[in-house]
């Protein structure tokens, strides 16, 4: 599913062109894409659930908010979340264009634009919530914010392998396999190490390099349309992922690959030592 920078971009976006504007209509094209609580399985909603969607036609978009992998916005009162599951993405076009492919949700704004949450896959999902505060739940705290290594270390407890680690929603919120490998690498700290084996210096490490590796990212990705999906046969722009094989950029060690958490992982030998530093 999108990681952090993916979903911080999409924030970004709907927040340039939403916030400010009040909402002029509502399409619901696939009720299934509206649930009552946070969830991958498509149900039918309720009337009552697909009434209160409708219900924000009239209403302000007020603002934006973003924690870990969810994304939330504001209308009038209420707050709604919108997920992105593994293909969710929004385009705007003009309410004379045509609803775009895969087009789940529509919402019509006061300057002639559309906002439409698309999703092929249909994991994606609009849900109510009872306040922003409610997307930080079950979640660890952002991975963009500032923790020292001491704070970052005193998240994590037991064996499980570093980079496995880093992706538990519930000890730190926004890593995915992407970039829980990427951070690994500017750290220089092999993803197979034990939590309980790492250092003082390199939790600072790890401290340091998360949130610059996601600032990277988003800077990367800037653009809507400038996403990087490697799959998608995009420009590569990443250090180590998906990169078996070819020259680490920092010592031109070949990439190695192996299966941690039953994901690929991807780091340098050289760079990111076994016994680590």
């Amino acid at each position: 599913m999108p990681e952090l920078p993916e979903v911080e971009v999409w924030r970004r976006a709907l927040h340039g062109w939403m916030v400010g504007r009040r909402i002029v209509g509502v399409r619901v094209l696939a009720p299934t894409s509206v649930r009552a609580r946070l969830g991958t399985r498509p149900v039918t909603p309720s009337a009552e659930l697909l009434e209160r969607v409708q219900g924000m036609e009239g209403g302000e978009v007020l603002a934006t908010a973003r924690h870990g992998k969810r994304l939330g916005v504001q209308v009038g009162e209420g707050w709604w979340l919108l997920h992105l599951g593994m293909s969710g993405r929004f385009e705007r076009l003009s309410r004379d264009e045509p609803a775009p492919t895969h087009a789940r949700v529509g919402w019509g704004l006061d300057d002639g634009q559309v906002v439409w949450f698309c999703d092929a896959r249909r994991f994606g999902a609009l849900v109510p919530l009872d306040s922003a505060a409610a997307l930080r739940e079950g979640l660890g705290p952002d991975a963009l914010e500032p923790l020292d290594g001491e704070s970052l270390a005193a998240r994590f407890r037991g064996r499980r392998a570093v980079k496995v680690a880093l992706m538990d929603q519930s000890c730190l919120a926004g890593l995915g396999n992407i970039h829980a490998a990427e951070a690994l690498w500017r750290a220089r700290v092999a993803p197979a190490r034990r939590v309980s084996e790492l250092s003082v210096a390199e939790w600072a490490w790890l401290a340091e390099a998360i949130p610059r590796q996601l600032r990277a990212a988003i800077d990367q990705m800037s653009e809507v349309d400038g996403f990087v999906y490697v799959t998608d046969g995009g420009e590569h722009v990443f250090a180590v992922y998906g990169r078996e094989g070819l020259p680490c950029p920092r010592c031109g060690t070949p990439v190695a690959r192996t299966v941690l958490g039953g994901r690929s992982t991807f780091w340098c030998p050289r760079c990111q030592p076994a016994e680590g530093g």
